[in-house]
């Protein structure tokens, strides 16, 4: 799959559902153990710290889309294209620590994501509707969309002796990621001030 083929077709905009056969006989929703959820109204300050990730994270990942645009503008398009891919896993954080902040997810995930990739996927996750082995928590999050931009990611910044990051990118491939994870923060945004909410409640409750 190319890249273009990757933010057109992989990369939806939040809000989404997916809907899996209802009559299927896997278990779905595993939390494995990990129940410890955050109750901001006893622990006041650690809930403070959980609010305030979740807003830098969102600022940085803006930041981060700010300095990608200038890269592309100066002709820079395979560093851009990094550095939308990084703005994406930073919004992924921010989404992940407001569902941590909301009771949705348990502190396990919200602190995996300052070291796995499994963020990146966490911005593009979809409400589910019906069992399988990858919901988790009520949400379907696939972990090969993180995989694939990782790699995108690495080719983007590393030579190698089958890679050229120079020669891998052009304006259209930088200006579409851009694009694309800017419609995500329009639609978070959106969602949050008509809700009320942040993160998995502002969008699909």
């Amino acid at each position: 799959m190319t890249f273009k083929e990757f933010v057109n077709e992989v990369m939806s905009l939040p809000g989404c559902f997916v809907v899996f056969n209802e009559d299927s006989d896997q278990s779905g929703g595993s939390t494995d153990g990990d129940s410890s959820r955050l109750n901001i109204f006893k622990e006041k300050d650690k809930a403070e710290r959980v609010l305030s990730v979740f807003h830098a994270s969102k600022q940085n990942s803006l930041q981060l889309l700010d300095d990608a645009r200038v890269l592309m503008e100066n002709g820079s398009y395979a560093r851009a294209v990094a550095l939308a891919i990084m703005a994406y896993e930073e919004l992924g954080k921010s989404q992940i620590a407001a569902d941590y902040y909301s009771g949705i997810l348990p502190e396990s995930e919200y602190k995996n994501a300052f070291r796995l990739h499994t963020k990146t996927a966490y911005a593009n996750r979809y409400a589910a509707i019906g069992s399988n082995d990858k919901v988790r928590h009520g949400y379907y999050v696939d972990n090969e969309i993180a995989k694939m931009l990782e790699s995108f990611r690495q080719v983007a910044f590393y030579v190698g002796e089958d890679n050229m990051p120079l020669d891998n990118f052009d304006e259209d491939d930088a200006r579409m990621i851009i694009d694309k994870v800017n419609a995500h923060h329009d639609a978070i945004q959106y969602a949050e001030w008509l809700n009320g909410r942040i993160g998995s409640k502002a969008l699909f409750k």
